[in-house]
Order: C-alpha cells, then sequence, then structure tokens
C-alpha cells in the first residue's frame, strides 16, 4: 500500500484505485495492480497488469501535482512524433482521468507501462557503465533543449531553472527558517561555501537563453537498461527555463567521474554549471530538511547529492 508522504494528501490506496478504474476505465478494472515504491514524491503510481501491455497510473498526491500532471499530459503528447524518440523512450498517455468527488479530488492520469530500472535503483551497480551512462544523459540534454513550441510555461522567481537571486533566498529560507532545524542535519557553512564560490563564478542574474527543460533529471526519473539511458518519465516539472536546470545529474546521478564525462559531453559553460550547482543545492537542500525526517527514498537521494555538491565527490 502506499505511504504517506505529505500531511495533506489524499487516499491513493487500492480501494481508490479500484473505484477509479471501475468508474472511468472499466477495460482496466479487474486487473491485478502493484503499487510501486520509489522515490517520487508527486504521484502514487500503481502499475496496472495486462495481458494487452501493462500501464501505469498516476495519482497526484497534492494540488500541485494535480496541475503537474496536466503539464505532463500535454508534453507527452506532443513528444510523441518529436525528434526526441530517435534519442530516447517517453510513455504515451492511455487515459486522461477526471478528478470524481466522491473518490478522489484530483485530476490523474494512465500511461504507458515503460520497462527498465530507474537509475536510483540500480545505482550500486553501473560501475564502468556510468561514464556510458555520462555521455547517454548529455545526449537526452541537448535533445531536450533542442524542442520548441512545447505547451509550458516558463520558470516562476523562486524555483529551480527561474532568476538566480529568488533562488538564493529560498536557499536561506530553508537554512534559516526554525521549523526545518537545519544545523541538526546538515552542514550550513558548507552549504553556505559552496552557495558563495558558485555565486561568484556564475557571472551574476544576467540575461539567459532559456530553452525547454524536463525540469526533474533525477535518477529516479531516468530508466536503464544494460548502463545504457532508455526512457525518461515524469515530465510534470517541464518548462522553459534557464539550460542549468537539467545539467542536476551532474550531481544527483554521477560521481565525480561521471560528472566529470556527463560536463565535458554536455558541453556548458562555467557560468552555466554553476547556476546548475545553486539549482542543485536548493534541491537538495530542501530535499534533505523535508524527505529524511519523513523516512522517504526521496531524502536519500537528495542526501547523496547535497554530500557530492559540498565535497566534490
Amino acid at each position: 500500500m502506499p505511504e504517506r508522504v505529505h500531511d495533506d494528501e489524499p487516499d491513493t490506496g487500492e480501494t481508490t484505485v479500484r473505484a477509479l478504474l471501475e468508474r472511468q476505465c472499466p477495460d482496466w478494472a479487474g486487473r491485478p495492480v502493484t503499487y510501486l515504491a520509489t522515490s517520487g514524491t508527486d504521484n502514487a503510481m500503481w502499475r496496472v497488469h495486462d495481458p494487452r501491455g501493462d500501464v501505469v497510473m498516476r495519482l497526484p498526491r497534492r494540488p500541485g501535482a494535480a496541475q503537474n500532471i496536466d503539464v505532463e499530459v500535454a508534453v507527452l503528447q506532443q513528444l510523441v512524433d518529436s525528434p526526441l524518440t530517435t534519442v530516447m523512450r517517453t510513455p504515451r498517455v492511455r487515459h486522461v482521468g477526471l478528478a470524481d468527488p466522491d473518490v478522489f479530488p484530483f485530476g490523474w492520469a494512465i500511461l504507458e507501462w515503460l520497462e527498465g530500472d530507474d537509475a536510483w535503483t540500480v545505482r550500486d551497480t553501473l560501475g564502468d557503465d556510468e561514464e556510458r551512462l555520462a555521455c547517454d544523459v548529455a545526449h537526452a540534454v541537448h535533445a531536450i533543449a533542442a524542442l520548441e513550441d512545447m505547451p509550458v510555461s516558463r520558470r516562476r522567481p523562486g524555483d529551480r531553472g527561474g532568476p538566480i537571486g529568488p533562488v538564493l533566498d529560498g536557499i536561506e529560507a530553508w537554512l534559516t527558517e526554525p521549523r526545518w532545524n537545519a544545523a541538526a542535519m546538515i552542514d550550513v557553512a558548507a552549504v553556505r561555501r559552496v552557495v558563495a564560490e558558485a555565486v561568484e563564478m556564475s557571472g551574476g542574474d544576467g540575461p539567459i537563453a532559456e530553452v525547454f527543460v524536463h525540469g526533474d533529471l533525477i535518477p529516479g526519473n531516468l530508466l536503464v537498461s544494460g548502463g545504457r539511458l532508455t526512457a525518461v518519465i515524469d515530465w510534470g516539472s517541464a518548462g522553459i527555463a534557464d539550460p542549468a536546470q537539467d545539467l542536476a545529474p551532474a550531481w544527483s546521478l554521477f560521481g565525480a567521474r561521471g560528472r566529470q564525462v556527463f560536463g565535458d559531453a554536455v558541453g556548458a559553460d562555467e557560468p552555466t554549471w554553476q547556476r546548475a550547482r545553486l539549482f542543485e543545492v536548493l534541491h537538495a537542500v530542501g530535499g534533505v530538511l523535508y524527505y529524511v525526517p519523513r523516512g522517504h527514498p526521496l531524502g536519500d537521494v537528495m542526501s547523496r547529492t547535497l554530500h557530492r555538491l559540498v565535497t566534490g565527490e
């Protein structure tokens, strides 16, 4: 059964899944379902087993995630015929579910099931494949950035991929607001040293040539088979943003050697690389302080990311 990630989330258990399928997708209503325990936190995901082809049901846990479902559906529908299909797979939309006042308060979606292990699951077995994977992910980043006329909005101030000034304010809020008790969980001084260094090397808040970004290239959203990238999932955070946003795998996925290979392959200039560091500091600090106390796997992902940002390992 799904774990409760957020305090205010609706029921996303099997009873809800069955009720939604019976009311809106009768062809799948009697099929076996399996809850997927992943490092994702926006959606509860259930695999629906079907001899005609399995699908995955995504149920938003919060209102913001419900908005992201709308974004994801629109993006995935446009990616079907895009050049990205020559680089990697993305899931096809199989059904767009409606909110039901008697069952579930948000819209939801059913997507094609894609085989493969997420990169977090296989993190300890990549070995020499990490360098090949780094090249694959860099290739994917370039392909994503080349897409045009996508149905997404620009990043708002304070969001990763937006202007640096509000991002710095966001980092400081995580570090100083008493409710997060940052000093008890992370090395605040070390984080501030990384931030100061990255700001100095980033060139400040000058104009940025924004591009289309996936927006959340964490290990759990990258599917791998045989050490190679096969698919990218969870497009709900896609937007028009600073291209530095999609350099997150440098720290969330790769160690020092893989990071070097990824950086060389992606070809980002130094200011872009440093802005990426700042975006990932915001991501990692918030992820550690929010998810580690809740015992969620994303806390482990973000703890490793923050350690790499601080130490360079």
